[in-house]
């Protein structure tokens, strides 16, 4: 069986949050999400997504700081980012 991709949300909105989950899991998605910037940063860390579904804004790091960190970090910068 094929394993399931991962996607991490990063969002301070848990209403789109949920919404967005329970479609990308209705796809077959394994899904993980972060309600702001500094939280995402650690979860993709712990979760290493396929790709990030990711906020523009938000408090403390908004979506600009938060991309400009991962693509700068060769760990994380091939991630997909939409």
């Amino acid at each position: 069986m094929k394993a399931k991709k991962k996607i991490l949300i990063i969002d301070d909105e848990p209403d789109y949050v949920a919404v967005l989950q329970e479609h990308l899991e209705r796809e077959g998605f394994e899904v993980a999400a972060a309600y702001d910037g500094i939280e995402g940063l650690r979860k993709v860390e712990a979760v290493s997504p396929d790709a990030i579904v990711l906020d523009v804004m938000m408090p403390d790091k908004d979506g600009y700081e938060v991309c400009a960190e991962l693509k700068a970090d060769k760990r994380f910068a091939a991630i997909p980012v939409i």
